[in-house]
């Protein structure tokens, strides 16, 4: 979820994009409510005047106008396409760049690989003075996957959109670990550029960027922008950006033997305290030689466990001692685990979504080609986008997304805007409308009042979360014929489209769009 600038006065060069972004996608309800503007002053009108019957609205009267001649030459134009459309030197190039800000123009309209590389660079330096306009930090334009204008990038990349594409053919990612990588390493990338004060490069990992950043084992954290009890030690900042991990929330210390994890970080921590990065690749036999060479040591730092401001309160390693550093980096049965609870991507109802309709490509696969359908659905639904997604702690997750919070453990949770007690997933088949009508008593002990049934559908229905530009997408691609063919040649979908298809309608209903967009049931 992108937090909105309070006021144009406030906004930074990339925070712009981001601005203007979210107004090409938000109903006529949620723009009332945005204050402020992103643009320079010579360009500010009235959005509602300006809006065109979509609801796009560019907040330039000049850019404005183009925008609607352009698209009665081509209806299918987007925003995001229109404004990369601009010619090197020309009059909408310069206004676009004066908006946007150079390096942010170059990433929307660029199809070099090298330029837009040095973009990301030069992007990721203004970084180290105002927020980044992600959580993840930049957007891939979704506008080069409908018009299949992309820029081949390189995996290495530290710095690498959510969204950009992956594989031979470019699809779009599938949300999971390769998308969930790129942004912990563009967090970290951030992190690390203030800490040390300088650029990073953008494709350092391991011992490379071990000696890139001289990474010492201090007694500091670093807090991140979006959430102040995000707190990491230099070591742990490096680690995150080489290994693309998750941020550690919570952890404790289990018995052996160490996980993967465990061991890697242990190795960072070692090599970061001794300054000596063969520790990092090193094999067993010469961690027994580098254990000879450095020495034996079983003093550990002190400090207050519940202090989480220090680093012994937030790094598990920075309590070990350089004995047990070395016994969890060979993995010896002497070696404690550390078990963790990692920081979480909130992506709520569209991710939910692209799920529901991954398992319809799935069954249809017989009669249509799966991988590009499911590539093309996660697309149209921003499953990956980085504007969709919200690293939090899992506290502040379950907060957030209800269905997150049900599934803590399988425990209840506070619902935080009704102050009500909703069932877990685990409790939910008995918590039926005979027990809605009473006060209920779940598993845990708690006691929930009686409240509908309904504000759980609507809390958990992941349809309302579109707007009407994404919904009207949806729509479209599933009216294709390839689509319903697809549908009326597969046995046993009748019943399930039939319920998916009243969903989807009663959306297009609530926004008022027109009805050619409703889809007919089986």
């Amino acid at each position: 979820m992108t937090r909105l600038p309070a006021g144009a006065a406030s906004l930074s060069v990339p925070e712009r994009l981001v601005l203007m972004g979210q107004l090409q996608r938000m109903t006529p309800q949620a723009r009332a409510l945005l204050g402020g503007d992103g643009v320079a002053t010579a360009f500010l009108r009235d959005p509602e005047q300006l809006m065109d019957r979509s609801g796009v609205c560019l907040r330039s009267g000049f850019l404005q106008h183009a925008f609607e001649a352009a698209r009665r030459d081509v209806p299918s134009l987007s925003p995001e396409g229109f404004l990369a459309s601009a010619s090197d030197g020309s009059l909408l190039a310069g206004i676009v760049e004066a908006l946007l800000g150079e390096a942010s123009a170059t990433l929307l309209r660029t199809s070099d690989p090298a330029r837009y590389v040095d973009a990301l660079r030069r992007a990721y330096a203004d970084f180290r003075v105002v927020a980044t306009p992600f959580d993840g930090g930049v957007s891939y334009g979704s506008y080069r996957y409908h018009e299949g204008f992309h820029v081949e990038l390189p995996d290495e990349l530290n710095v690498l959109p959510m969204n950009a594409p992956v594989g031979p053919g470019l699809r779009y990612p599938a949300y999971g670990p390769v998308v969930t990588s790129r942004g912990h390493r563009s967090i970290g990338m951030v992190l690390a550029s203030r800490v040390w004060g300088r650029e990073i490069p953008l494709t350092a990992r391991g011992p490379e960027l071990f000696r890139e950043l001289n990474v010492r084992s201090y007694d500091e954290v670093h807090a991140w922008d979006y959430d102040p009890d995000l707190q990491m030690s230099e070591v742990q900042i490096a680690h995150m950006i080489s290994s693309g991990d998750a941020p550690i929330y919570r952890f404790s210390f289990d018995k052996g033997p160490p996980s993967a994890r465990t061991v890697e970080q242990a190795r960072w921590e070692l090599a970061a305290r001794l300054q000596d990065e063969r520790i990092l690749t090193a094999d067993t036999d010469e961690l027994q030689r580098l254990w000879d060479h450095h020495g034996r040591s079983t003093s550990t730092p002190t400090g207050d466990p519940q202090d989480l401001g220090s680093r012994y309160g937030r790094d598990p390693y920075y309590r070990l001692s350089r004995d047990e550093l070395f016994e969890t980096a060979m993995a010896l049965p002497s070696a404690r685990n550390v078990a963790i609870r990692v920081y979480e991507w909130e992506h709520a109802r569209p991710q939910r979504f692209i799920r529901e309709m991954q398992r319809w490509v799935r069954q249809l696969r017989r009669n249509l080609d799966e991988e590009a359908w499911s590539s093309r659905l996660s697309m149209l639904t921003g499953a990956s986008e980085p504007g969709n997604l919200q690293l939090l702690s899992p506290p502040e997750h379950a907060m957030t997304d209800l269905y997150a919070g049900r599934m803590m453990g399988g425990v209840t949770r506070l619902d935080r805007r009704g102050n009500r007690l909703v069932p877990s997933v685990a409790e939910e088949a008995a918590y039926d409308y005979a027990a809605r009508a009473q006060d209920f008593t779940f598993g845990s002990g708690a006691t929930a009042q009686p409240f509908l049934r309904t504000d759980i559908d609507r809390a958990a229905e992941p349809v309302v979360a579109f707007d009407q530009r994404t919904l009207a997408e949806l729509m479209a691609a599933l009216h294709e014929d390839d689509w319903q063919r697809a549908l009326a040649s597969t046995a046993d979908t009748t019943d399930a489209w039939n319920r998916l298809v009243q969903r989807l309608n009663s959306q297009v209903d609530g926004y008022g769009m027109p009805t050619a967009l409703r889809l007919p049931q089986l």
